[in-house]
């Protein structure tokens, strides 16, 4: 066990106390407040690329269900335009026929307005999902490049603690300015 040294002790408090007083808990503070701006800037950039690519999968979603109902409108079409063809040729004769036919090509000219209606809403919620998942990007790369700053500064501080000087201090500090000013971009639209 090795022997208690009074003197060392003493002389290691009376270190502690000088670098307190002439400003040495600055770096650990500074360090710590950085931090957790750094832990918030990514706790919002994981926030904003989960809700972006959500957006971006609603947004394929719309586009999937515009598609298809794309499809349906143009089989209802289809089907109007080949029974006005049988009507315009002549095949069928029977007044009772051609009635109920012309009846069928209505109720299929209504139900493709309705479809293709369907179709556009969709479409247009598909872009407003894009252009959601696009301003979550952008936010989630202001983000990142605050995380980064961040990161930087800390690394910075912590070479300022290393070397007992404050030459690293300051450029840190700018480090920490400019990651805040992406930081409060980020919550812009």
């Amino acid at each position: 066990m090795p022997e208690f040294n009074a003197g060392h002790a003493l002389d290691e408090a009376m270190e502690r106390h000088e670098q307190i007083s002439q400003g040495g808990i600055l770096v650990p503070i500074a360090a710590a407040v950085i931090a957790v701006f750094a832990a918030l800037a990514t706790l919002l950039a994981n926030h904003n690329s989960i809700s972006g690519l959500a957006q971006k999968n609603e947004a394929i979603l719309y586009q999937i269900k515009s598609a298809d109902q794309y499809g349906y409108y143009e089989s209802s079409r289809i089907k109007s335009h080949v029974y006005q063809a049988m009507l315009g040729t002549g095949i069928v004769n029977a007044a009772s026929a051609r009635t109920q036919m012309q009846s069928t090509i209505g109720r299929e000219e209504v139900k493709a307005g309705k479809i293709l209606k369907v179709a556009q809403g969709d479409d247009v919620a598909a872009e407003e999902h894009f252009k959601d998942s696009e301003s979550y990007m952008k936010a989630y790369e202001k983000f990142e490049v605050a995380t980064t700053l961040f990161e930087v500064s800390i690394v910075l501080v912590s070479i300022t603690a290393l070397m007992r000087t404050r030459a690293m201090l300051f450029v840190a500090a700018g480090a920490t300015l400019v990651g805040i000013v992406f930081f409060g971009l980020g919550f812009l639209p």
